[in-house]
């Protein structure tokens, strides 16, 4: 007698094997597009960390600044008003983009600012934050409105 599998035990196993893979794969990408989501939320929420720790020191607003990071790793940002600079204040994630904006007198008389997170794999999503309302929301990637 011999030894071995049927055809039709390796069909059942390569059929088994393709409904797996067929299920887990768009699983897997609504996962990534999330853990992209949270990285831009983490960034825009850091930077304004920053940003506050920066008018804390310094008792005044930054100038604005774009800081994009590359495909290949993390960027880091000074935060500077002019004669005052924290260095690697900002830290930009692989893939995303922190534009953060100062705004003059936009609120209670005060220098405010916004600022703007975007991932490259996600097209029509941003992050921002107003400084003049406190307030958190999300964007179709264009700017904070």
């Amino acid at each position: 007698m011999q030894r071995g599998f049927t055809l039709i035990e390796l069909l059942v196993t390569v059929g088994i094997f393709a409904i797996i893979v067929s299920i887990s794969i768009p699983l897997y990408a609504k996962y990534t597009h999330k853990a992209y989501r949270a990285t831009v939320i983490s960034d825009v929420k850091n930077t304004a960390i920053s940003v506050e720790a920066f008018i804390g020191d310094f008792k005044s607003v930054p100038n604005s600044v774009n800081c994009p990071a590359s495909g290949y790793g993390p960027a880091s940002c000074d935060l500077t008003d002019g004669s005052n600079t924290l260095s690697d204040a900002i830290y930009v994630s692989k893939d995303a983009q922190i534009q953060y904006v100062k705004e003059p007198s936009s609120c209670s008389g005060l220098d405010s600012y916004k600022i703007h997170g975007i991932h490259a794999k996600l097209d029509g999503w941003g992050y921002c934050f107003s400084a003049c309302n406190g307030a958190y929301l999300e964007t179709d990637g264009s700017g904070c409105p």
